[in-house]
Order: structure tokens, then C-alpha cells, then sequence
């Protein structure tokens, strides 16, 4: 098929991916169904330029890198949980005891 149409499909399609964050590894189907049937690519033309889904899919893996790159999620690492003195826990245990012994 025509060069200029081939990269047209891919423009269209380099588009949608990137408004929409799409997956590289997305089937038709689940493509069809996010970016709607009016602004999907056709079947047909990409049966005719690229043969199938897979092809385009890879060629976009290839002319655009920054698609294939996961989007970094920053989180803050765990707060460590603070650890338990064993001395703490044999000077509050000792202290109830204590407290007893006086009581009675």
C-alpha cells in the first residue's frame, strides 16, 4: 500500500494512544471499545496497510519509544515500623507487678 497512507494510520494511531495512554499490547477489540468506533482506526485499513493489528502495534513500538516507557508512579517508600526495645517491654512489664505487690 502507499507509503503516505501507512504513516497516516500511524499518526492516527500514535494519537489516540497517547491521549488516551494506551497499552502496547492492547487487542482490537479493547481498543475499539475505549477509543469509540467513529475515531477507531478500520479494519480494513489496517488489514491493508499493515497486514494486522500486531504489525501496527509494533511499529509503533519502534517509531515511538516514549510509548513503550511505563508511566513512573512516585510513591513514598514505608515508613519503617519502629522497633520494640526489649528493655521497654521488661520495664513496662515489671511496673503492673510492682504496682500489685504494693496494693495488697
Amino acid at each position: 500500500m502507499a507509503v503516505r497512507q501507512k504513516q497516516a494510520i500511524l499518526n492516527t494511531a500514535y494519537k489516540q494512544f497517547k491521549e488516551f495512554e494506551l497499552p502496547l499490547d492492547i487487542e482490537y477489540k479493547n481498543y475499539v471499545d475505549i477509543v469509540g468506533p467513529r475515531q477507531a482506526i478500520h479494519p480494513i485499513s489496517v488489514k491493508r496497510s499493515f497486514k494486522s493489528w500486531k504489525y501496527i502495534l509494533h511499529a509503533l513500538r519502534l517509531n515511538y519509544p516514549e510509548l513503550s516507557q511505563a508511566p513512573v508512579v512516585v510513591s513514598e517508600p514505608p515508613a519503617p515500623e519502629p522497633k520494640s526495645d526489649p528493655l521497654a517491654a521488661l520495664s513496662k512489664a515489671a511496673v503492673p507487678t510492682a504496682d500489685l505487690e504494693s496494693d495488697e
